[in-house]
């Protein structure tokens, strides 16, 4: 039975009414934190505790649920990825839990710019966890921007390669299922995109069928991704099959697709489907505002290195309002978006602090204004302690709660000595982008080769057509950014680091991209990181990279 538009949203707006009822409970808890920060977090801590009580790791440091957070500091240390890897896979492998009572039947894949995949438990009080975390951020989004609750929402999925979609349960290409049930209920309801697209074989069905669902639902109120990015490879994909779309649009059916989206209902618009007819290709706020004239809201991360393609998604659509991201990662949650400030989503996990400066570490009800930390992570997944290698500093606060600003990942590069860490990265790649006026992604490390007789050397990425006299210029502009590093400046002097390599090239980030996609890392949640490393096995790329650009 088909639903006229004017019912259809009727029936969202009243699914948004009833979603943020239900999340009342969770903000009023979050109020409470913000003035009793150190009462909840203990309490945090305790049950945490409790959660993992008699199991392998808790057995081993000797915890229990009645310890104090002194005990607890002085007894853990710092973990990664690597401490948890065993007990994890076993856990996976067994079915049985090794590190909470929790049985867990949802892993996450994750990876860094360079690590291999990672498995997180999402056990239910991880998942209750990252609920209390969303309750607050969807009453604070409603409350700001009633314009959302008419119309529906695109929630991006988390992207999962092709390669991996036969390896792993649906549920971890299916972020529905991280809500609770009635959550799910209400959200599926006000959804443009059905969450059926996250079975699909391929990451190129899923990418289909969501952008013919999209362009097919003309009272679009609102895009939430993670990385701008991906919205902005959204909106080019539709430029690439625009002809294919079109006609699924006008017929209502699959086409050559049919026998992998079968499952998916096939959306049907003649309205779209002669929009992208007489399309000439170019996305602009024009033709966006022709597909979605009810757009209000656009949010995404818009720090570090996803500053420029934040400012790319607003410039696309002048009339919504923006929505910086909080800090998430798929360990966990550590900032929302609240009151115009992004506080420590302090309902969620427990949590400590490394002071960049000095290496002490803090519990949140510590931290003075204007310090540069890392966060560290307790959660319902079992892991305690879990260093996120991320660098927040410390911005405000709200009420007793500190309020963060993300700065970038915390690891550096160091070939050969010079040192260098994102911080230096993000401002030469800000200013790179600011003088110029161009797209610049990243600084690519490169080890070289001694075969070769190859140097180690630095590639700042941009995305430009190739241009022998803009390239000098950037090139000689960054080299003195880079110089004002002593230990870069000292190891291209002695001649450890050959000079850096600008590279303009209309397809840097698609070729970043496929490079991270084929190394595991999820197209939705990828970050374009300010500084990376890529070595002799991302020969492939590199070659790519080097065609239409020379070097200086």
């Amino acid at each position: 039975m088909n639903v006229s538009p004017s019912v259809s949203s009727k029936v969202s707006s009243l699914a948004f009414r009833l979603l943020y009822a239900m999340s009342l409970k969770g903000t009023k808890d979050f109020e409470y934190s913000m003035d009793h920060l150190e009462s909840v977090q203990r309490k945090k801590l305790t049950q945490l505790l409790h959660y993992s009580e008699n199991k392998v790791q808790a057995c081993k440091y000797n915890l229990h649920s009645t310890m104090s957070y002194e005990e607890f500091a002085k007894r853990v240390p710092l973990t990664k990825y690597p401490d948890w890897e065993s007990f994890v896979l076993e856990q996976k492998n067994t079915g049985s839990p090794s590190l909470t009572r929790d049985t867990c039947d949802r892993y996450q894949p994750t990876s860094g710019s360079s690590s291999k995949m990672k498995w997180i438990p999402y056990t239910p009080s991880f998942l209750t966890e990252l609920d209390s975390a969303i309750s607050p951020m969807l009453v604070n989004v409603f409350k700001n921007n009633p314009r959302i609750l008419k119309g529906k929402h695109y929630w991006s999925l988390s992207w999962i390669p092709t390669h991996l979609r036969t390896k792993i349960s649906p549920d971890a290409n299916d972020d529905m299922k991280l809500l609770p049930w009635w959550k799910r209920l209400f959200m599926s309801i006000t959804m443009a995109v059905p969450n059926e697209i996250s079975f699909a074989a391929t990451s190129e069905g899923s990418i289909i069928s969501s952008i013919a669902h999209l362009l097919s639902c003309k009272d679009l109120s609102m895009i939430s991704v993670w990385s701008p990015t991906f919205a902005i490879n959204l909106f080019e994909q539709m430029a690439r099959h625009r002809e294919e779309l079109s006609e699924i649009l006008a017929k209502g059916d699959w086409g050559d697709r049919r026998q992998e989206l079968f499952h998916i209902p096939c959306p049907r618009s003649p309205f779209a489907a002669n929009i992208l007819d007489t399309w000439n290709g170019e996305v602009g706020p024009d033709f966006l505002k022709t597909i979605w004239p009810d757009m209000a809201l656009i949010s995404s991360w818009d720090t570090s290195s996803s500053r420029i393609w934040a400012q790319e998604l607003q410039r696309l659509f002048p009339d919504a309002a923006f929505l910086a991201k909080g800090l998430w990662s798929t360990e966990g949650v550590v900032t929302i978006p609240y009151q115009g400030k992004y506080p420590l989503a302090a309902t969620s996990h427990f949590y400590e602090f490394i002071d960049h400066d000095t290496q002490r570490i803090h519990a949140p009800w510590d931290l003075k204004k204007g310090q540069i930390v890392r966060p560290l992570l307790t959660t319902g997944s079992g892991f305690f302690r879990y260093d996120l290698n991320d660098q927040v500093r410390v911005s405000d606060f709200l009420r007793g709660c500190p309020c963060f600003e993300f700065l970038g990942r915390g690891e550096g590069i160091d070939m050969i000595g010079e040192k260098l860490t994102p911080k230096i990265a993000s401002e030469v790649i800000r200013k790179a982008c600011d003088t110029f006026q161009i797209r610049a992604l990243t600084l690519l490390a490169s080890p070289g080769s001694i075969t070769k007789g190859e140097k180690p050397r630095y590639h700042l990425l941009c995305e430009a057509q190739p241009d022998d006299q803009l390239k000098k210029k950037i090139t000689q502009f960054t080299s003195l950014l880079l110089e004002e590093s002593f230990h870069y400046k000292l190891a291209t002097e002695i001649g450890q680091l050959n000079p850096v390599n600008v590279v303009l090239h209309p397809d840097c980030r698609k070729i970043y991209q496929e490079r991270n996609e084929k190394r595991g890392m999820i197209l939705g949640d990828m970050k374009i990181e300010p500084l990376v490393l890529w070595d002799e096995s991302d020969a492939e790329y590199f070659q790519r990279l080097s065609l239409n650009t020379r070097t200086l």
